[in-house]
């Protein structure tokens, strides 16, 4: 399940607050403050365990701390019950990160086809079909007698149908969690949602079938659609710039800074946040998603942001405060 929306000022006060305590030299007071500080809320408490849970990834947490997590929540009293529940969770630590993205991810670890964080990955198929997977993807290859079938079980796929080289010709589908997409010779991208399938057509046209028995619907070149299980959404424009990070490329074009961030942080190892203050600038140009630190210098050169690097894995654009 996706993590509940957190404020993005507590957040950050959370992130301040990991980064002054994985210093070298804490202070008594300094400690007691951010034991206040996470006894105040539970969306204190969630955001800390927000922190550590992505800290998890990639640094040992202290024992100490995650004990003091817990002693902080247990001495507010009974009115922080939930927020004491939560911390239950947190002083897993680094436990906890990896436990939850076992669960979520051992579906998509006996895929024959995936990615990490910030990887992108092409392959041609057994009947010259190009298959391309975004960061963080998982899918499926399954070639019957009868039947070419892709599963989409994480991310986004991006295809190229090639014809088949059996007589007679199977079908290419493309199944994802809500529904069957079949090609009719194309190249289209699949990204499964939350909820929802995204499909985009950029040559020829796909045919969707929902799982629960909706009407089927063809989509053409250069249309783009969100559905469900249940049915199909309204027909909109593809994105011209939806395939460009098969080439390592992340386009804008007079796009939100919001918008184009949440899109990177799917590149990005760690946390990648955008304060809300700035989120609406807007941003035009190509970006090469293997150099994220260029990307940085080109948004610091071409808008009045700067960028912040609380802990190595910890990022966030924030407006720029001139002298």
């Amino acid at each position: 399940m996706k993590a509940p929306a957190l404020d993005y000022a507590v957040l950050q006060q959370a992130a301040d607050w990991f980064a002054t305590l994985s210093g070298g030299a804490v202070s008594e007071p300094q400690r007691q403050a951010w034991r206040l500080w996470l006894a105040a809320s539970p969306e204190h408490a969630a955001a800390w365990q927000r922190v550590e849970a992505i800290s998890g990834q990639f640094e040992r947490v202290p024992g100490d701390r995650r004990r003091a997590a817990g002693q902080a929540l247990s001495a507010a009293g009974s009115s922080r019950r939930r927020a004491i529940g939560m911390l239950a969770l947190l002083c897993g630590g680094g436990l906890l990160a990896l436990a939850t993205a076992r669960r979520g991810t051992l579906q998509a670890w006996a895929a024959n086809q995936r990615t990490a964080t910030g990887e992108v990955r092409e392959t041609r198929l057994a009947d010259g079909t190009q298959l391309w997977l975004n960061t963080n993807s998982a899918a499926d290859i399954d070639y019957s007698a009868s039947l070419r079938r892709v599963q989409v079980l994480r991310g986004e796929v991006l295809l190229e149908s090639a014809h088949d080289t059996l007589v007679p010709a199977r079908p290419l589908v493309v199944d994802s969690q809500q529904g069957r997409m079949r090609a009719l010779g194309t190249r289209f991208s699949v990204r499964q949602g939350e909820g929802y399938t995204q499909l985009s057509v950029f040559d020829g046209a796909v045919q969707i079938s929902p799982v629960q028995g909706a009407a089927q619907q063809v989509i053409s070149a250069g249309q783009q659609v969100r559905f469900t299980a249940a049915g199909i959404g309204a027909v909109q424009a593809a994105e011209p710039g939806r395939q460009a990070w098969s080439h390592g490329v992340l386009l804008a074009d007079n796009r939100r800074l919001d918008d184009f961030i949440a899109e990177l942080a799917e590149y990005t190892p760690g946390y990648l946040g955008c304060d809300p203050q700035i989120a609406d600038l807007r941003l035009v140009g190509a970006y090469p998603l293997a150099d994220r630190e260029k990307i940085f210098a080109a948004l610091q050169s071409s808008l009045p942001v700067r960028i912040r690097h609380r802990t190595p894995w910890w990022t966030v654009v924030e407006p720029r405060t001139d002298a």
